[in-house]
């Protein structure tokens, strides 16, 4: 009864889905092109949960930082290789005096940097510029200190903030991370494409095992697109080995139920 339900939840999972792809068809040409301008956006702005950690400064402000090294490897995914797809270049940097740290005329030292990221999408080349800094001399409960990473860290501001333009983790920017209901929904989606890559992995079916199944599938009328979607494979020969056994089951529990209906 289980299987049924969920096949049956499959089955109008993929209706809506038809109805929401039929309707885009009709949508004016204004609004497809609106929409074409977002692909890369929309493609980029959900954020991973496990890579985010919240952080709060001073006045009581609080947010949610995401690692830098994931958004590298987002922009490696979407564009290519760091130095192919997509690169960083230093147009300059400086450091600019701040406020006095004490009465002896030390004062707050701030590394800039100005960089200009530049990627390869769909066959066009793009460059964005911002900025990126860090406290490089400074105060704390511990007294006045030096950031020897501050250069590295100023670089990692700016191409967070270059990526975050082009639209990566753009949910986190527009406060969509406040709300927890979001989080669980797009960390389940994550998890459930970290799952689908790793059953990609899993040896696959044998040749005996996909004719097994093929009869089965002719003996009792089974939808063999929609039995692969709810397998989530795109080809029956593409079911993994350890879904063998499910799906046999389900098929011949079914060719009973029509056996004892007959």
């Amino acid at each position: 009864m289980l299987e049924e339900a969920l096949w049956q939840e499959q089955e109008e999972c993929e209706q809506r889905r038809w109805v929401e792809e039929y309707e885009g068809k009709d949508m004016p040409a204004k609004a497809q092109a609106a929409t074409n301008h977002l692909k890369l956006w929309e493609q980029v702005e959900k954020t991973d949960p496990q890579y985010t950690k919240p952080f709060s400064r001073g006045g009581g402000f609080r947010g949610t930082a995401t690692n830098a090294t994931y958004l590298a490897r987002r922009a490696t995914e979407t564009f290519g290789p760091m130095g192919i797809g997509w690169g960083l270049e230093i147009l300059d940097e400086s450091l600019m005096e701040g406020a006095p740290l004490d009465d002896k005329g030390t004062r707050e030292s701030i590394h800039k940097v100005r960089v200009k990221l530049w990627y390869l999408y769909e066959g066009q080349r793009g460059e964005v510029i911002q900025f990126g800094q860090t406290t490089f001399v400074g105060r704390n409960r511990n007294g006045i200190y030096g950031d020897e990473e501050a250069p590295k860290k100023s670089l990692t501001d700016a191409m967070s903030k270059c990526l975050s333009l082009l639209g990566f983790s753009a949910d986190i920017y527009l406060g969509r991370y406040d709300d927890n209901k979001y989080v669980e929904e797009v960390a389940a989606e994550f998890r459930e494409k970290q799952e689908a890559q790793a059953r990609s992995q899993l040896p696959k079916i044998t040749s005996k095992q996909l004719n097994e199944l093929k009869t089965l599938i002719e003996e009792t009328a089974t939808d063999g697109t929609k039995f692969c979607r709810f397998f989530k494979v795109e080809s029956l020969d593409q079911l993994p080995e350890p879904d063998y056994e499910r799906a046999r089951r389900m098929l011949e529990k079914k060719k009973r139920k029509e056996g004892n209906a007959a």
